[in-house]
This record gives structure tokens, C-alpha cells and sequence, in this order.
């Protein structure tokens, strides 16, 4: 074999072999960023904040009665928790398109797994508590945050009942949507 040949080959297996190093590094290094963003995203969810906002629907969600100032006070609660969820589907949004190319799989296991009790428990809660909120308030503009939400849910959630919940939950979004359209073109 000729010398430049010989060369040539380990020359061709070195850089080779440098490149899957590096696409390796690449990828841990993704590895570890993802991961980081579940744990982020999870910590927003259990923040102090957040558990504020919970606490104060569920109070209001499990009252025997509901006065308009008190509908009017937790709003900013209502809105505060669909963001968290909104931040959450983006996150995890995120995670789901780098998958195949950046191995974040596992984070997104990790995050969904996290995340799914809480998905789950509101899934199940939100069609009636948005129902009494709007007694009081009429026409709640929440569709884009609902919607939101009830991808985060279809993505996440495996109990039965809780999907059940948020088709229904997109069903009435989507058909209150529609009237509303036709009523303000």
C-alpha cells in the first residue's frame, strides 16, 4: 500500500472520529440544556407564585358561593396559571422538535412526567371553573390560552377521564369560538 494511501485513510479516520466526538459533545451538551429547561419549566409551575394562583381558584372552584368581586379578583389567577401552562407547552413544544436531532427525549420524558399529575388535575377542573367565572363575566377572552393548554393536556395527559375532559373542554372552546365569530364578524 502506498504511503499517501495509508495517509490519506488516517487521515480520513481521524476526522472522522473527530466529528462524531464532536457531535457527541453537541449532544450532551443539549442533553444537559434540556433538561435544565424541564427543571425550569417545572420549577414555574410549583413556584410560589404559581401555588398562589392554584390556591385561589381552588378555593374559589370549591365555594358554595361566588360573588362578582370575587370573580373579578381571581382573573389575574386565572390568567396566571394558563400562562404557566402556556409556558410549559412552549418548553415543551421546544423539546419535542430537537428530539431526533439533539436526543431530548429523555428531558421531555422528565418534563412530562414532572408535569402530567398537575395537567391532569386541572384538565379535569377547568371547563367547570371557566363555566363560573363566566356567570359573572359573560364572554371570557381566554380561547388562544385554553387551546394552549388543552395541547399541552392532549400531549401529556394518559388518564382517561382527563382526556375525555380536554377534548370536551377544546369541543366547547372551538364552538364558543365560532358563535362568537358569527355574532362580531
Amino acid at each position: 500500500m502506498e504511503p499517501e494511501v495509508w495517509v490519506a485513510g488516517f487521515s480520513a479516520a481521524v476526522a472522522l472520529g473527530a466529528a462524531a466526538l464532536s457531535a457527541w459533545a453537541t449532544r450532551g451538551a443539549s442533553s444537559k440544556e434540556s433538561f435544565a429547561l424541564a427543571r425550569s419549566l417545572y420549577c414555574d409551575l410549583t413556584s410560589e407564585g404559581t401555588s398562589a394562583a392554584r390556591s385561589a381558584l381552588e378555593f374559589y372552584w370549591r365555594g358554595e358561593r361566588r360573588s362578582v368581586e370575587q370573580t373579578r379578583q381571581v382573573l389575574d389567577h386565572y390568567f396566571a396559571l394558563l400562562w404557566c401552562f402556556e409556558r410549559i407547552r412552549a418548553g415543551r413544544e421546544s423539546l419535542v422538535r430537537q428530539r431526533r436531532l439533539n436526543g431530548t427525549g429523555p428531558a421531555l420524558r422528565y418534563l412530562d412526567d414532572m408535569t402530567r399529575w398537575h395537567v391532569e388535575e386541572w384538565a379535569r377542573r377547568w371547563a367547570r371553573l371557566r363555566c363560573l367565572i363566566q356567570q359573572h363575566i359573560g364572554e371570557l377572552d381566554d380561547h388562544h390560552s385554553i387551546r394552549s393548554f388543552c395541547h399541552l393536556a392532549q400531549g401529556v395527559v394518559t388518564e382517561p377521564d382527563a382526556r375525555q375532559a380536554v377534548t370536551d373542554l377544546l369541543n366547547d372552546i372551538e364552538a364558543e369560538a365560532t358563535r362568537q365569530h358569527r355574532i362580531n364578524p
